[in-house]
């Protein structure tokens, strides 16, 4: 066992009334900020020899959902993950009884340099194969990984995302897409 457990400063810190808000004399300053993504990456990759690719996409849910609430709270111009764009709402979700907006994110053309994300005609994803493998009946199939898209010889990213969250942050979008389809 550690010879520091339990730890008096840790218990010190919950059992505070002051929920983490410190002078500079008073003790720790607990400050926010968006995730250091690339570091997580390389600890990860390293410890745990997981692939950088894999990490990426894992996170992304959880990047994606931090990016609506600071687009909501502030609607600047701004990349998800620094490389991908919102380009629309291609369907709603029904999972466990909650509606979600599945978000098409499109990699952002100055985040590419030279990349391109057109594919050949032949290995044309069909969509409706892509909808039937969506709406697994088998909970243990359900994965909160983005899943890839094809359209038009382009790549997208597809993630499954809170409704009012996207609505927060793109109300016109979302707007649109409901008149569209009539909900």
């Amino acid at each position: 066992m550690d010879q520091n457990f339990p730890n008096n400063e840790i218990i010190e810190l919950y059992s505070s009334n002051n929920h983490g808000h410190f002078t500079e004399n008073d003790g720790p300053h607990i400050l926010w900020e968006s995730p250091k993504t690339e570091m997580l990456v390389d600890f990860l990759a390293y410890h745990q020899r997981w692939e950088p690719s894999y990490i990426r996409q894992r996170m992304l849910p959880m990047l994606s959902t931090i990016f609506f609430r600071e687009k909501a709270l502030n609607p600047t111009n701004t990349l998800l993950y620094g490389q991908y764009n919102f380009d629309s709402i291609q369907r709603v979700k029904v999972r466990f009884g909650h509606q979600f907006l599945v978000v098409k994110w499109k990699k952002d053309v100055h985040a590419m340099a030279s990349v391109t994300n057109t594919i050949p005609g032949d290995s044309d994803i069909d969509q409706k194969k892509l909808t039937e493998d969506d709406e697994s009946i088998d909970l243990l199939d359900e994965c909160n990984a983005p899943q890839i898209h094809v359209e038009d010889g382009c790549w997208f990213l597809l993630t499954d995302e809170n409704m009012e969250l996207v609505r927060a942050a793109f109300p016109e979008e979302v707007n649109r897409y409901l008149l569209e389809k009539g909900i």
